[in-house]
């Protein structure tokens, strides 16, 4: 079906991060123009959306999420990370069941869509109800199957990653990861034989990455080393691998990571809620690094807003560094998009708005008054931007959303059915 997206403000978000009025084009699930109307070719468009001025853009890359822990939203705050998962998120977790996390699933994805992203990057338990979720949901994403040393042997555990690597054999929009929880909850035995399924299945690697200070520590206290570098010397770097936070990494650890094209997605809402800190994000780009952002679980952050955490990613790095002029407007939205697709593997198909690419695109509304006057739409989306200012999410020229209506979801009965899985999960 073509569509067309007309009269619009355009941002390509590609490497050059192009501006300019005019239309998308759509054939089925791929972009075929991006332009001026005065030049597009001529087009049969079966449904023509006039955007009335508003901002067309490539749909944001969450790549670092947990989206069943909607659930656990407004649960156990204001606690440091170990005392959070320890004492409060682990033990809750031993009573979820694969039916709240679908729900808990379709509640996310619903938040995540309605928020102008068309893909996520996720790792979590009962992988198979966060698929058909997504599958009923639409949006495209990857899902990461978990490794942890305890409640599962690591043999069951990649049992059910072959399982999950079966289910999408031929999915179209969503696919899989390995992801060990992090290099202080995975043994050196687990890693060696979880690295041997990740080549079986010729994935990318999902892991968190020295998050706080104390994981950091504890790493080289146990080890000598740190958590980079431990990771580094098992062999899982040398696989495509995907650092969640990396708040805490040094500059030697920089140098690996920009050697061993590590991606880093950093989640700056999450990790200043748990008093993790601020990652060196300009340190991290200046060193070759392919920084993403993201917005953790919503048991953490508490929302899964991608505006959001652009715009405080980019202020962080100003402020903390005391230089207004590191990551710019048009760098906060790269990171938001492109650099998640790259991250993810997914860049040559993503992120951008080009031709020839997947027509995941979302619009957002200009008409209010935080972009007017409008002499800036690119600094206002980044700077002055709220997700309520979407109404359209496509993914693969499908509109998922559309002026606060899902086309797929019945989000009262979403809301609901989650509602009562959290009362029983949590009392």
């Amino acid at each position: 079906m073509n569509t067309c997206i007309s009269n619009g403000f355009i941002i390509t978000a590609d490497k050059t991060c192009s501006t300019m009025n005019g239309c998308v084009h759509v054939t089925d699930d791929i972009i075929t123009y991006v332009g001026a109307e005065k030049d597009s070719p001529a087009f049969a468009a079966y449904k023509t959306i006039d955007v009335n001025g508003g901002i067309i853009s490539p749909g944001f890359v969450n790549t670092h999420t947990h989206i069943p822990m909607n659930l656990f939203r407004g649960f156990a705050n204001d606690l440091a990370l170990m005392d959070w998962l320890e004492n409060a998120i682990w033990p809750a977790e031993e009573r979820l069941t694969g039916d709240d996390v679908y729900w808990g699933s379709m509640l996310g994805m619903a938040e995540l869509i309605a928020g102008g992203v068309t893909c996520f990057n996720d790792m979590y338990n009962f992988m198979s109800d966060t698929l058909r979720a997504a599958n009923e949901t639409g949006i495209r994403g990857v899902i990461g199957a978990t490794i942890i040393d305890f409640g599962k042997s690591i043999d069951e555990r990649l049992a059910e990653a072959d399982d999950l690597f079966a289910q999408l054999a031929d999915n179209e929009r969503v696919n899989a990861a390995i992801a060990p929880h992090s290099e202080y909850t995975v043994s050196d035995d687990s890693y060696a034989k979880l690295l041997k399924s990740a080549e079986k299945h010729n994935c990318r690697i999902h892991v968190h990455v020295s998050e706080t200070k104390g994981e950091h520590e504890g790493c080289i206290e146990r080890n000598g080393i740190t958590p980079i570098a431990r990771l580094n010397s098992l062999g899982v770097l040398d696989l495509p691998t995907m650092a969640a936070h990396c708040v805490w990494v040094s500059d030697s650890d920089m140098e690996i990571m920009a050697d061993k094209n590590v991606g880093v997605m950093s989640c700056p809402q999450s990790n200043l809620k748990i008093g993790s800190g601020i990652a060196r994000v300009s340190k991290m780009i200046d060193s070759g690094i392919t920084v993403s952002c993201a917005t953790d679980g919503a048991g953490s952050n508490n929302n899964l807003s991608m505006m959001e955490e652009m715009t405080l990613l980019a202020m962080l790095q100003k402020g903390s560094n005391y230089d207004p002029k590191l990551i710019p407007a048009k760098t906060a939205l790269q990171i938001a998009t492109i650099n998640g697709a790259k991250v993810i593997g997914q860049d040559d198909i993503i992120g951008s708005l080009e031709v020839g690419k997947q027509a995941d695109i979302i619009v957002l509304d200009t008409t209010g008054p935080r972009y007017c006057p409008s002499a800036n739409l690119l600094n206002h989306m980044v700077y002055s931007g709220n997700d309520s200012d979407v109404v359209l999410t496509m993914v693969a020229g499908e509109v998922l959303y559309e002026n606060g209506e899902f086309n797929r979801l019945d989000i009262n009965e979403v809301m609901s059915k989650a509602d009562s899985s959290a009362k029983k999960l949590l009392g």
